[in-house]
């Protein structure tokens, strides 16, 4: 006999239940063969380019998932193909249960006031016709959310909360600072109520005073609107301060993810150490103890097709070692929470542990 489950179970298993599932994401642009150069038109001759290569996370409800990695290397389209303002070539996307590539366009705009997307230029993603107060109520506007009276009143509501006096609310985006266009373009992302924010580098056009700011006014609305945050950041130190666990993206795939602390303390794999040992350290005795790992060359897209691992070419620890060069290491997790792409993980900071500050 088939029961249906009490309510509170449904809510129960929603609670425990990620907000946001990936598996397997993987998205494809065609190359032509006497450029090799990107296209977004139909694929020419010449194998296809690997922008994200089966990539799987999730996010867990109230949680900040941090995705690092070099400019090219796949944060910002893994982001868009994940929200669907880019087609994946294949994978899974469930956000709350809900198989979002099954969704229709209809059913796509609905599910879009529960996940919203603060970008990186603040003043570029806002529209300089129109003021503060009519830029933050648009998506009201767009979902038909409420009357209009109500609408503005929520659209202030929301713009006082994040900092902006009631005073300003009528001038444009040129008459405002850059953290307080950003402070705007987030009021526009939460005014819907959202469950799910994607942050794509929201403070690396802002001074790093205004950055702090910036970061303590999203840690204050995700404790207050309950917010889970998916964060692109190409800055560690950032990451380390604002992320509970940090996926580290290399060439479109996962190199590593661990829980911020375990991460910082200890990486696993040779690119994850090398961005770390970049980071700025205001104590100086560590930051004269730290060893700098400069890493060769530049990122490049990688082919379909293409074998071994997609870090050799610059890895310290895999540059000639025939297991590198043959095969694609598996991730694999090594504690709980901690996973790892490599062949020899962990034997970079054996080797020397003033990578992370430490003596050797």
């Amino acid at each position: 006999m088939t029961t249906t489950p009490p309510a509170s179970q449904d809510a129960a298993d929603a609670e425990v239940r990620p907000i946001l599932e990936v598996e397997g994401l993987t998205k494809e642009f065609g190359t032509s063969s006497s450029s090799g150069r990107w296209s977004l038109g139909k694929r020419t001759a010449g194998p296809p380019l690997v922008a994200v290569d089966d990539v799987s996370f999730t996010v867990a409800r109230g949680e900040t998932l941090g995705i690092v990695g070099e400019s090219g290397c796949g944060k910002s389209t893994l982001v868009r193909a994940v929200l669907r303002l880019l087609e994946p070539t294949s994978g899974t996307i469930r956000f709350d249960g809900i198989d979002v590539r099954a969704l229709d366009a209809e059913q796509l705009r609905h599910l879009r006031q529960r996940i919203q997307i603060v970008f990186q230029d603040p003043y570029g993603s806002l529209d300089p016709r129109m003021s503060a107060l009519q830029i933050v109520r648009e998506p009201l506007d767009v979902h038909a959310v409420a009357d209009a009276s109500e609408r503005d009143g929520r659209a202030a509501r929301m713009l006082e909360l994040v900092g902006v006096p009631a005073s300003q609310h009528r001038r444009r985006p040129h008459a405002f600072s850059g953290g307080q266009r950003q402070r705007i373009g987030i009021a526009r992302a939460a005014v819907l109520n959202p469950e799910l924010v994607f942050l794509d580098e929201p403070v690396s056009a802002l001074d790093v005073s205004i950055q702090a700011q910036v970061l303590n006014l999203l840690s204050s609305l995700r404790e207050e609107l309950g917010l889970s945050y998916v964060f692109i950041v190409h800055d560690l130190a950032v990451a380390e301060y604002f992320c509970d666990r940090v996926l580290v993206l290399y060439r479109g795939a996962v190199m590593e993810s661990a829980p911020s602390k375990s991460l910082f303390k200890a990486p696993l794999h040779p690119y994850t150490a090398s961005l770390l040992s970049a980071v700025p350290v205001p104590d100086p005795e560590v930051a004269q103890r730290r060893r700098r790992l400069v890493l060769p060359g530049q990122v490049t897209p990688r082919a379909a097709g293409a074998t071994g691992c997609r870090f050799r070419e610059r890895c310290p620890v895999g540059h000639g070692r025939e297991v590198c060069r043959t095969t694609d290491p598996e991730l694999i997790v090594t504690e709980v929470g901690h996973q790892v792409a490599c062949h020899f993980p962990g034997e970079i900071l054996a080797e020397n542990r003033s990578l992370v500050g430490e003596e050797a």
